[in-house]
């Protein structure tokens, strides 16, 4: 039996419910209800997460409109709810929300970074390269296992460009994505990219050399 009432996409204006969707495992969670009637345990399973902290943010859910009691499968003794989202997809006004929809991984990602940097990086040491550019060059601890990825670049680039390392970016990420290693880490990936205000001196591109002779 499903959610008769069901709409294929809502809108969210409430601000409560809009800040769900600013942190990855909650929008992760509320969707996995999206698609048929679930019980929690079948969705705690699924995503490896503890049943007891699963069944306290369905409760949010609930009380913030974003899921409803479906069904009910009986059984001895009480019977297991199946909750079901109140629609298939969420569109998300920008303005509803405290802040960006990464909000939540970026801040873990700087908390990340500062963690593994505290264990694996000795320092870091800065030079001046043959074409004018400032090169920063990270100093590992000895026997260091894990020194984390914090590289930036300020770019001149055209539109097209632009638009092509974006892209590619895209591809890399997306090509890492479809491999399955369950006997690997965890890890947090972020690749940015924004122009940026009002923008003051030298940026990282390549200088072009001058002639020889």
């Amino acid at each position: 039996m499903k959610y008769e009432n069901m709409s294929s996409s809502i809108t969210i204006q409430d601000p409560r419910a809009a800040a769900v969707f600013t942190q990855s495992h909650l929008r992760r969670i509320l969707l996995q209800f999206a698609l048929q009637p679930r019980s929690i345990a079948e969705v705690a399973s699924d995503l490896q997460i503890d049943i007891k902290q699963l069944h306290q943010i369905v409760c949010k859910f609930h009380r913030l409109g974003l899921v409803v009691v479906a069904h009910e499968r009986k059984r001895a003794g009480r019977a297991i709810r199946l909750y079901q989202a109140t629609a298939k997809s969420y569109f998300i006004p920008a303005a509803a929300t405290p802040g960006l929809f990464s909000l939540g991984l970026a801040k873990e990602l700087r908390e990340a970074l500062a963690f593994d940097a505290a264990k694996s990086v000795r320092g870091m040491l800065f030079s001046l390269d043959d074409d004018g550019r400032v090169l920063g060059q990270v100093v590992e601890n000895p026997g260091a296992a894990f020194v984390p990825l914090d590289s930036w670049r300020i770019l001149r680039l055209s539109a097209s460009r632009a638009a092509q390392l974006k892209q590619e970016i895209f591809n890399v990420l997306d090509r890492f994505q479809s491999e399955i290693d369950t006997s690997g880490q965890v890890f947090l990936v972020h690749a940015g990219m924004a122009r940026r205000l009002e923008h003051r001196g030298a940026t990282d591109n390549l200088k072009p050399r001058a002639n020889p002779g």
